[in-house]
């Protein structure tokens, strides 16, 4: 037990494992939707599903719009609230200045996050993440009652939202102010779309000094102004279920109530989750975000509902295999451990395979060819991160994060 005031990061023996596998096959769903945008300027998702796409890359494309985009960050937001949770409770039991030391994390965050965004790639999460996450400070008096509360009313915000614009738009179509409406949103489409093409081509063979200086407006255009409003309060929303399903015990409770209470939550996602994900991948691929209708609104709708159910019953299916003895999930734990190297590293691998500055395979690759190689890089990950681990007690990135955080030099190699 140390002092108080001498903070010492989280040892091996302190973690919750499952939690790692979950972040390891997280990184994998992930990966499944970035692909799409490595190759594509992630300023172009507003525009929607890429209908150009015919055979096997179309088929691959509308499934894993369906099943996987969205299911995923949703995953990740809900583990960055549980971690909140464990880190404030860990830290207060070494600091007497717990909320301080979050700060210096998520602060640390930020800067992993705008380097990453403006340096690498623009698909970046974790500088939002940083953001939302001193959001968070504001509930660590809140019981759990009140955690999920708060979430169910943040995650009905954006989809609320969105069937009202919908409503309205569909209603004043038919007057003059529906036209000004139009002509307006037809503006913005305009812009998108052209800002989308210079991406395109600056990333298919720009030097990397342009990507950065594209990366300038293709941020801004992607996080200020309504970007913000329908990404702040689902990603908060996340934050706090996560926090809520920790508190409540589900990680820590007796095996036996985590066991039924996984199956609940599997058994439910998919219930709910599948019909809404098979609707997205048959009858909701024309969703348009620039320019929405009614029918664009109830499908926006459909896919936050299916984001959450399918994330429920993905780490529910994950926590119930884990309590059902099949240690086998387990293969997942050493990448969920160094998730921020690895998420971090897909990105140097994919754009340096993609863009113009490396082997300048943009555009070139179907969605099909690219999964496949994405499939690939994920496999070797889990056999890099095995080896990794079996000799270090955090990932490249977790050690630079931890020594930032808490001051110092840590040890980053096991002690034999």
């Amino acid at each position: 037990m140390t002092a108080l005031g001498q903070p010492v990061p989280t040892s091996a023996q302190e973690r919750i494992q499952l939690l790692d596998v979950i972040r390891g096959f997280a990184l994998f769903g992930i990966l499944m939707m970035n692909i799409e945008f490595f190759q594509r300027p992630p300023v172009s998702m507003p525009l929607g599903f890429d209908m150009s796409q015919v055979g096997a890359d179309f088929e691959v494309a509308r499934w894993v719009y369906g099943f996987i985009q969205g299911k995923f960050y949703t995953m990740f937001s809900l583990l960055f609230g549980i971690g909140f949770v464990i880190f404030l409770d860990r830290a207060a039991a070494k600091t007497e200045h717990p909320k301080r030391l979050f700060f210096r994390r998520i602060f640390f965050l930020g800067i992993f996050g705008a380097i990453h965004a403006f340096l690498i790639w623009s698909g970046d999460i974790l500088l939002i993440y940083a953001f939302v996450g001193l959001f968070l400070l504001l509930f660590t008096k809140k019981e759990p009652e009140q955690l999920r509360s708060w979430a169910i009313g943040l995650l009905s915000f954006a989809p609320a939202l969105m069937l009202a614009f919908g409503a309205i738009a569909s209603l004043a179509m038919a007057t003059s102010d529906g036209a000004k409406m139009m002509e307006g949103n037809a503006e913005f489409l305009a812009h998108i779309t052209a800002i989308a093409a210079q991406g395109s081509e600056v990333y298919s063979s720009g030097r990397w000094v342009e990507a950065v200086q594209y990366r300038m407006v293709e941020m801004s255009t992607l996080y200020l102004g309504a970007g913000l409003i329908f990404m702040v309060p689902p990603i908060l929303g996340m934050f706090l279920l996560g926090s809520y399903l920790f508190k409540s015990g589900l990680f820590t409770g007796a095996p036996e109530k985590s066991f039924r209470s996984f199956k609940k939550m599997m058994i439910r996602g998919y219930v709910i989750g599948i019909p809404l994900a098979t609707f997205l991948a048959i009858g909701g691929l024309e969703m348009d975000l620039v320019m929405p209708n009614f029918k664009s609104s109830l499908i926006f709708f459909v896919q936050a509902g299916s984001n959450i159910a399918l994330c429920l019953a993905y780490v529910g299916t994950l926590g119930w295999l884990w309590h059902s003895g099949k240690k086998w999930v387990g293969l997942f734990a050493p990448a969920g451990r160094m998730a921020l190297s690895n998420y971090l590293a897909q990105s140097v691998i994919f754009t340096f395979l993609f863009y113009g500055y490396g082997f300048g395979l943009y555009g070139q690759l179907g969605r099909a060819e690219a999964t496949l190689i994405a499939i690939a890089v994920y496999i070797l990950q889990l056999f890099v991160s095995r080896w990794w681990m079996s000799t270090h007690q955090y990932g490249p990135m977790e050690w630079i994060w931890r020594t930032l955080t808490y001051g110092g030099v840590r040890a980053s190699k096991n002690k034999v």
